[in-house]
């Protein structure tokens, strides 16, 4: 099998660029969405290909997206680098110091696309869209940067009526709706440089974790944050959302999820405008070497 590292010289602001060496075969991305293509065309040709990205969690997104479209799951195989800002997916505790482990993990598809990470909708994409400005300021780091956008979303305008269909676990539908100032959809655990929404989420179990937290009082969100920040949302025993809150929050495993009354997502941290969306599990689709 052929190795190739694919630098993204715009990651962590150009921090991948020191993993280009002479004995290693490379590809250097040139904007955004070059990552899939070139993963997608050199699959075409040697399906049997191990791409090492050197980037964040959006470069590995689009990495999976070139290797779903090339229908490469059964050959290809993908490893990171993390020299993004936030390197949130291969933080998953499982494997984070298992350098070197093999796993046949889950991907989420909505509409044609699909993510790897975390998918996440309302307050969680007005910070990401602050913290991406934020980013572009010299010594700010990625998990400075997120906080940083949470605090200036807080005092912004937060909180939308979502109706959010899911099929548990069990294969039962369920129905929510209500004013809510958060939806996560997860595969992974981590986001936000280092925020842990999804404490319980398992890569191989072809299930999405499901968080929603209500619209509450401003006074009430740093509360909030601190736990949510650490995922001590969750009791890990009982697998639900802690007594405290859970007159504001829900927590749910799902094979389905569908959102409406939306405006925008974002998926692996890339934002996009949407007013409702289909989401899906597709168990064990993608070889990714930790």
């Amino acid at each position: 099998m052929k190795t190739v590292k694919i630098i993204n010289p715009a990651a962590g602001q150009g921090k991948a660029v020191n993993e280009i060496t002479e004995d290693t075969r490379y590809y250097v991305s040139k904007s955004v969405g070059d990552v899939e293509k070139y993963v997608y065309k050199t699959l075409l040709k040697e399906p049997d290909m191990h791409f090492i990205v050197c980037g964040g969690d959006g470069s590995i997104n689009e990495a999976v997206n070139g290797i779903m479209r090339a229908q490469a799951q059964d050959t290809a195989i993908l490893s990171a680098i993390g020299t993004g800002t936030g390197n949130d997916f291969i933080k998953y505790d499982k494997y984070a110091h298992s350098r070197g482990t093999s796993v046949k993990c889950d991907v989420i598809k909505y509409g044609d696309r699909y993510y790897i990470n975390i998918l996440n909708v309302g307050f969680d994409c007005t910070v990401v869209s602050k913290t991406e400005n934020l980013k572009k300021k010299p010594l700010i780091s990625g998990s400075f940067a997120y906080i940083c956008g949470v605090v200036g979303t807080v005092f912004g305008e937060y909180g939308t009526k979502m109706h959010i269909k899911i099929e548990n676990e069990k294969g039962e539908e369920e129905e929510f709706c209500d004013n809510y100032m958060l939806c996560v959809a997860a595969n992974g655990q981590y986001y936000g440089g280092g925020f842990k929404p999804a404490p319980l989420a398992d890569i191989t179990d072809g299930l999405a974790d499901l968080v929603l937290v209500k619209k509450v009082k401003r006074t009430e969100i740093p509360s909030i944050i601190g736990k949510y920040k650490k995922g001590e949302h969750i009791d890990k025993e009982k697998r639900d959302i802690i007594d405290k809150f859970k007159d504001i929050m829900v927590y749910r495993r799902a094979r389905k999820i569908s959102v409406s009354g939306i405006e925008s997502i974002c998926a692996d941290g890339e934002i996009e405008k949407c007013e409702s969306i289909d989401i899906e599990v597709v168990p064990k689709a993608i070889n990714f070497m930790f």
